[in-house]
Protein backbone atom coordinates (compact mmCIF):
# COMPACT_ATOMS: atom_id res chain seq x y z
CA UNK A 1 0.00 0.00 0.00
CA UNK A 2 1.17 3.51 -0.84
CA UNK A 3 0.15 6.52 1.22
CA UNK A 4 0.31 10.03 -0.24
CA UNK A 5 -0.10 13.06 2.02
CA UNK A 6 -0.68 16.35 0.21
CA UNK A 7 -0.65 19.91 1.48
CA UNK A 8 -1.52 23.09 -0.42
CA UNK A 9 -1.00 26.81 -0.13
CA UNK A 10 -3.31 29.13 -2.02
CA UNK A 11 -4.09 32.78 -2.66
CA UNK A 12 -7.61 34.17 -2.54
CA UNK A 13 -8.63 36.38 -5.44
CA UNK A 14 -11.66 37.50 -7.43
CA UNK A 15 -12.10 35.40 -10.60
CA UNK A 16 -13.98 36.89 -13.53
CA UNK A 17 -14.79 33.47 -14.95
CA UNK A 18 -16.68 32.42 -11.83
CA UNK A 19 -17.70 35.99 -10.91
CA UNK A 20 -16.73 35.30 -7.36
CA UNK A 21 -13.98 34.56 -4.87
CA UNK A 22 -11.49 31.90 -5.95
CA UNK A 23 -8.72 30.11 -3.99
CA UNK A 24 -5.88 29.75 -6.49
CA UNK A 25 -3.28 27.12 -5.56
CA UNK A 26 0.27 28.52 -5.55
CA UNK A 27 2.16 25.62 -3.96
CA UNK A 28 1.78 21.83 -3.71
CA UNK A 29 3.78 19.67 -1.34
CA UNK A 30 3.45 15.92 -0.87
CA UNK A 31 5.16 12.95 0.72
CA UNK A 32 5.00 9.27 -0.23
CA UNK A 33 5.01 6.58 2.46
CA UNK A 34 5.29 2.82 2.01
CA UNK A 35 3.68 -0.11 3.85
CA UNK A 36 6.07 0.29 6.77
CA UNK A 37 5.12 3.99 7.01
CA UNK A 38 8.57 5.13 5.95
CA UNK A 39 8.86 8.34 3.95
CA UNK A 40 10.27 7.19 0.60
CA UNK A 41 9.87 10.27 -1.61
CA UNK A 42 8.60 13.85 -1.70
CA UNK A 43 7.07 16.17 -4.27
CA UNK A 44 7.12 19.96 -4.44
CA UNK A 45 5.77 22.38 -7.03
CA UNK A 46 5.50 26.16 -7.04
CA UNK A 47 2.67 27.36 -9.28
CA UNK A 48 2.59 30.65 -11.13
CA UNK A 49 -0.76 32.31 -10.41
CA UNK A 50 -2.84 33.65 -13.30
CA UNK A 51 -6.09 34.70 -11.64
CA UNK A 52 -4.26 37.28 -9.55
CA UNK A 53 -0.52 37.94 -9.62
CA UNK A 54 -0.78 39.90 -6.38
CA UNK A 55 -0.52 37.88 -3.17
CA UNK A 56 -2.68 38.94 -0.28
CA UNK A 57 -0.82 40.22 2.76
CA UNK A 58 -2.41 37.43 4.82
CA UNK A 59 -0.88 34.75 2.58
CA UNK A 60 2.53 36.46 2.59
CA UNK A 61 2.55 36.80 6.37
CA UNK A 62 1.32 33.24 6.94
CA UNK A 63 3.53 31.39 4.49
CA UNK A 64 6.48 33.71 3.90
CA UNK A 65 5.99 33.25 0.13
CA UNK A 66 6.94 36.31 -1.92
CA UNK A 67 5.54 37.22 -5.33
CA UNK A 68 9.04 36.93 -6.85
CA UNK A 69 9.17 33.26 -5.85
CA UNK A 70 6.09 32.52 -7.94
CA UNK A 71 7.33 34.16 -11.14
CA UNK A 72 9.30 31.03 -12.11
CA UNK A 73 6.47 28.70 -11.08
CA UNK A 74 4.80 26.25 -13.45
CA UNK A 75 1.19 26.24 -14.68
CA UNK A 76 -1.32 24.39 -12.50
CA UNK A 77 -2.01 21.85 -15.26
CA UNK A 78 1.66 20.86 -15.47
CA UNK A 79 1.95 20.59 -11.68
CA UNK A 80 -1.04 18.22 -11.54
CA UNK A 81 0.37 16.16 -14.42
CA UNK A 82 3.72 15.81 -12.66
CA UNK A 83 2.03 14.97 -9.37
CA UNK A 84 -0.01 12.25 -11.05
CA UNK A 85 3.10 10.68 -12.60
CA UNK A 86 4.93 10.92 -9.28
CA UNK A 87 2.17 9.08 -7.38
CA UNK A 88 2.38 6.12 -9.84
CA UNK A 89 0.17 3.79 -7.76
CA UNK A 90 -3.49 4.22 -8.87
CA UNK A 91 -4.68 2.62 -5.60
CA UNK A 92 -2.63 4.91 -3.38
CA UNK A 93 -4.56 6.44 -0.49
CA UNK A 94 -4.48 10.23 -0.82
CA UNK A 95 -4.65 12.20 2.44
CA UNK A 96 -4.96 15.86 3.40
CA UNK A 97 -5.22 17.55 6.79
CA UNK A 98 -9.01 18.15 6.75
CA UNK A 99 -11.04 18.28 3.55
CA UNK A 100 -10.38 22.00 3.01
CA UNK A 101 -7.31 21.34 0.83
CA UNK A 102 -9.27 18.70 -1.07
CA UNK A 103 -12.11 21.12 -1.83
CA UNK A 104 -9.62 23.75 -3.00
CA UNK A 105 -7.89 21.17 -5.23
CA UNK A 106 -11.24 20.22 -6.76
CA UNK A 107 -12.07 23.91 -7.25
CA UNK A 108 -8.81 24.41 -9.15
CA UNK A 109 -9.29 21.26 -11.24
CA UNK A 110 -12.69 22.56 -12.27
CA UNK A 111 -11.37 26.03 -13.09
CA UNK A 112 -8.16 25.13 -14.94
CA UNK A 113 -8.72 21.57 -16.20
CA UNK A 114 -12.52 21.56 -16.62
CA UNK A 115 -12.52 18.36 -14.56
CA UNK A 116 -15.32 17.45 -12.15
CA UNK A 117 -13.05 15.15 -10.17
CA UNK A 118 -9.45 15.11 -8.95
CA UNK A 119 -7.60 13.16 -11.68
CA UNK A 120 -4.90 11.56 -9.51
CA UNK A 121 -7.16 10.34 -6.69
CA UNK A 122 -9.10 7.07 -6.42
CA UNK A 123 -9.01 6.59 -2.64
CA UNK A 124 -9.06 9.22 0.07
CA UNK A 125 -8.77 9.65 3.84
CA UNK A 126 -9.13 12.80 5.93
CA UNK A 127 -6.04 12.69 8.15
CA UNK A 128 -7.34 15.35 10.53
CA UNK A 129 -10.58 13.41 11.10
CA UNK A 130 -8.60 10.19 11.59
CA UNK A 131 -6.30 11.89 14.11
CA UNK A 132 -9.25 13.24 16.12
CA UNK A 133 -10.92 9.83 16.03
CA UNK A 134 -7.79 8.07 17.26
CA UNK A 135 -7.11 10.68 19.94
CA UNK A 136 -10.73 10.73 21.11
CA UNK A 137 -11.02 14.52 20.85
CA UNK A 138 -14.38 14.47 19.08
CA UNK A 139 -15.27 16.45 15.97
CA UNK A 140 -16.86 19.59 17.45
CA UNK A 141 -13.62 21.57 17.11
CA UNK A 142 -11.02 21.00 14.41
CA UNK A 143 -7.46 20.56 15.64
CA UNK A 144 -4.72 22.33 13.73
CA UNK A 145 -1.64 20.60 12.39
CA UNK A 146 0.56 22.48 14.84
CA UNK A 147 -1.62 21.50 17.80
CA UNK A 148 -1.61 17.86 16.68
CA UNK A 149 2.22 17.90 16.60
CA UNK A 150 2.22 19.37 20.10
CA UNK A 151 -0.13 16.66 21.37
CA UNK A 152 2.08 13.91 19.93
CA UNK A 153 5.32 15.65 20.95
CA UNK A 154 6.48 15.94 17.34
CA UNK A 155 9.02 18.73 16.89
CA UNK A 156 8.43 21.23 14.09
CA UNK A 157 11.45 23.40 14.87
CA UNK A 158 13.37 22.56 11.70
CA UNK A 159 10.32 22.92 9.46
CA UNK A 160 8.24 25.88 8.33
CA UNK A 161 4.57 25.62 9.20
CA UNK A 162 2.33 26.82 6.36
CA UNK A 163 4.74 25.78 3.64
CA UNK A 164 3.27 22.94 1.62
CA UNK A 165 6.14 20.44 1.65
CA UNK A 166 7.04 20.93 5.31
CA UNK A 167 3.39 20.64 6.36
CA UNK A 168 3.06 17.39 4.41
CA UNK A 169 6.20 16.05 6.15
CA UNK A 170 4.72 16.89 9.56
CA UNK A 171 1.44 15.26 8.55
CA UNK A 172 3.38 12.14 7.58
CA UNK A 173 5.02 12.02 11.01
CA UNK A 174 1.60 12.28 12.65
CA UNK A 175 0.21 9.52 10.44
CA UNK A 176 3.11 7.19 11.31
CA UNK A 177 2.43 7.71 15.03
CA UNK A 178 -1.33 7.12 15.02
CA UNK A 179 -1.76 4.51 12.26
CA UNK A 180 -3.66 1.33 13.08
CA UNK A 181 -4.81 -0.86 10.20
CA UNK A 182 -8.42 -1.60 11.12
CA UNK A 183 -9.37 1.90 12.27
CA UNK A 184 -7.72 3.48 9.22
CA UNK A 185 -9.62 1.19 6.89
CA UNK A 186 -12.88 2.66 8.21
CA UNK A 187 -11.60 6.17 7.40
CA UNK A 188 -10.70 5.35 3.79
CA UNK A 189 -13.22 6.00 1.00
CA UNK A 190 -13.31 5.44 -2.73
CA UNK A 191 -13.63 8.71 -4.63
CA UNK A 192 -16.85 7.78 -6.42
CA UNK A 193 -19.77 10.03 -7.38
CA UNK A 194 -21.30 9.87 -3.89
CA UNK A 195 -17.95 10.87 -2.37
CA UNK A 196 -17.89 14.04 -4.47
CA UNK A 197 -21.54 14.82 -3.70
CA UNK A 198 -20.77 14.55 0.00
CA UNK A 199 -17.56 16.57 -0.35
CA UNK A 200 -19.22 19.48 -2.16
CA UNK A 201 -22.47 19.49 -0.18
CA UNK A 202 -23.06 22.90 1.38
CA UNK A 203 -24.21 22.73 4.98
CA UNK A 204 -27.01 25.23 5.65
CA UNK A 205 -28.88 26.45 8.72
CA UNK A 206 -32.71 26.39 8.82
CA UNK A 207 -34.01 29.93 9.35
CA UNK A 208 -37.76 29.40 8.87
CA UNK A 209 -39.57 28.23 11.99
CA UNK A 210 -42.31 26.69 9.83
CA UNK A 211 -39.81 24.48 7.95
CA UNK A 212 -40.52 20.77 7.74
CA UNK A 213 -37.16 20.19 9.43
CA UNK A 214 -38.31 21.93 12.63
CA UNK A 215 -40.02 19.40 14.89
CA UNK A 216 -42.45 20.50 17.60
CA UNK A 217 -40.54 18.36 20.10
CA UNK A 218 -37.37 20.38 19.34
CA UNK A 219 -39.13 23.52 20.60
CA UNK A 220 -40.24 22.13 23.94
CA UNK A 221 -38.12 22.37 27.09
CA UNK A 222 -38.31 21.30 30.73
CA UNK A 223 -37.12 23.19 33.82
CA UNK A 224 -33.65 22.14 34.92
CA UNK A 225 -34.70 22.36 38.58
CA UNK A 226 -38.19 20.88 38.86
CA UNK A 227 -38.46 19.16 35.45
CA UNK A 228 -41.82 20.87 34.83
CA UNK A 229 -42.64 21.72 31.20
CA UNK A 230 -41.66 25.33 30.49
CA UNK A 231 -44.05 27.91 29.09
CA UNK A 232 -42.86 30.09 26.23
CA UNK A 233 -43.30 33.80 27.08
CA UNK A 234 -41.99 35.31 23.86
CA UNK A 235 -42.00 34.72 20.12
CA UNK A 236 -39.38 32.57 18.45
CA UNK A 237 -36.81 34.78 16.72
CA UNK A 238 -33.89 33.89 14.47
CA UNK A 239 -30.54 35.40 15.47
CA UNK A 240 -26.92 34.26 15.46
CA UNK A 241 -27.86 31.33 13.18
CA UNK A 242 -30.36 29.84 15.64
CA UNK A 243 -33.96 30.13 16.85
CA UNK A 244 -34.25 31.78 20.28
CA UNK A 245 -37.16 32.29 22.68
CA UNK A 246 -37.73 33.06 26.35
CA UNK A 247 -39.37 30.52 28.65
CA UNK A 248 -40.81 30.55 32.18
CA UNK A 249 -41.26 27.74 34.68
CA UNK A 250 -44.67 28.19 36.35
CA UNK A 251 -43.58 25.88 39.13
CA UNK A 252 -40.44 27.60 40.46
CA UNK A 253 -40.80 30.88 38.53
CA UNK A 254 -37.43 30.54 36.82
CA UNK A 255 -36.75 32.17 33.46
CA UNK A 256 -34.69 30.73 30.63
CA UNK A 257 -33.68 31.47 27.05
CA UNK A 258 -33.84 28.48 24.71
CA UNK A 259 -31.63 28.21 21.64
CA UNK A 260 -32.33 25.75 18.82
CA UNK A 261 -30.05 25.40 15.81
CA UNK A 262 -30.91 23.05 12.94
CA UNK A 263 -28.22 22.30 10.36
CA UNK A 264 -28.98 20.55 7.10
CA UNK A 265 -26.07 18.21 6.40
CA UNK A 266 -25.55 15.61 3.71
CA UNK A 267 -26.69 12.91 6.13
CA UNK A 268 -29.81 14.86 7.13
CA UNK A 269 -30.97 17.45 9.67
CA UNK A 270 -28.91 17.87 12.86
CA UNK A 271 -30.49 19.68 15.82
CA UNK A 272 -28.60 21.30 18.69
CA UNK A 273 -30.60 22.55 21.68
CA UNK A 274 -29.41 24.76 24.54
CA UNK A 275 -31.30 26.03 27.58
CA UNK A 276 -29.72 29.05 29.28
CA UNK A 277 -30.92 30.31 32.69
CA UNK A 278 -31.28 34.09 32.93
CA UNK A 279 -28.52 35.88 34.83
CA UNK A 280 -30.71 36.67 37.83
CA UNK A 281 -31.68 33.00 38.12
CA UNK A 282 -28.01 31.96 38.19
CA UNK A 283 -27.26 34.59 40.87
CA UNK A 284 -30.18 33.37 42.97
CA UNK A 285 -29.02 29.75 42.80
CA UNK A 286 -25.45 30.75 43.74
CA UNK A 287 -26.77 32.80 46.68
CA UNK A 288 -28.78 29.85 47.97
CA UNK A 289 -25.74 27.61 47.64
CA UNK A 290 -23.65 30.07 49.67
CA UNK A 291 -26.31 30.15 52.40
CA UNK A 292 -26.00 26.40 52.74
Amino acid sequence: MTYIIIDLEWNGAYARRTRGYFNEIIEIGAVKMDDSLQLVDSFHAVIRPVVSRKLSSIVQDLTGIEEEELEDGMPFSRAVSQLRKWITDPEAVIMTWSTTDLIVMLENCRYFLREEHIPFMNRYADLQAYFQNRMGTGSAQQISLGKACEMLEISDQELDLHRALDDSILSGKIFAKIYEAKSFEHQTFYADSEFYRRLTFKVSVVNDISSEHVKISDLRFSCEDCNRMLNRIGEWRFRNRAFCADFLCRGCNRKYTARVQIKLKYSGAETNRTLIPHAEEIAEKESKADDL
